[in-house]
């Protein structure tokens, strides 16, 4: 009797035993769910700052493009013969009601001067304003109303400038080698285009 008294009290012994040990190693998990989650968080963390600090992107590709000449609509022109042309291309998109677009033509006939021969000068339309898609034959009204010679160009699907992260007007987009080295938005002066420009431009002899 007294050997079996024993032995149940010794499975009752070790019953208690794998209980603790049961709990230890449940605390364990635990404590061990709870650092990786904590390590997880501290990474992500690192990972943001990192980014934010020292991550630099580099230019965006330019989209390509091929568009009608508002003057001769039977003549299109192709994005790769000016992105690879060895000259600094800057795009301006506009729309012909929008009042800050016709503000800014001056500064745009005094760059196409002064920059002649040494950047393609775009301007691009074709896009929504109040309600009104500006037209093939919109766009060559008003350059014929400005008298300015540089190409004005028709987008007939009216994505382009979206495509280039643009959603107002004028909007700015300076491509060299084929990639978006800058942009800008609204009336912009003409020391701050010269400015832009003057980076990447050969000077003039």
């Amino acid at each position: 009797m007294a050997s079996k008294r024993r032995r149940k009290q010794q499975q009752k012994e070790e019953r208690k035993l794998d209980h603790r040990m049961d709990r230890r190693r449940e605390a364990f998990n635990d404590i061990a769910l709870k650092l990786a989650a904590t390590l997880v968080v501290l990474l992500v963390a690192a990972g943001a700052i990192w980014y934010l600090v020292y991550y630099e992107p580099g230019p965006d590709i330019a989209e390509p493009w091929r568009l009608q000449d508002s003057d001769n609509p039977d003549n299109y022109h192709d994005s790769a013969d000016y992105y690879e042309s060895g000259r600094p291309t800057l795009l301006e998109f506009l729309q012909t009601d929008c009042p800050h677009c016709n503000n800014q033509v001056p500064t745009m006939n005094d760059i196409h001067g002064d920059y002649l021969g040494r950047i393609d000068l775009l301007a691009i339309g074709g896009f929504p304003l109040g309600g009104r898609v500006d037209s093939l034959a919109d766009l060559r009204d008003f350059k014929s109303k400005h008298q300015v010679y540089w190409p004005h160009l028709y987008d007939s699907t009216g994505e382009l400038m979206s495509d280039y992260g643009f959603s107002s007007y004028p909007s700015f987009a300076l491509v060299v080698d084929g990639q978006v080295v800058w942009k800008g938005s609204g009336e912009i002066s003409y020391d701050s285009l010269a400015g832009v420009l003057d980076q990447y431009v050969e000077p003039e002899e």
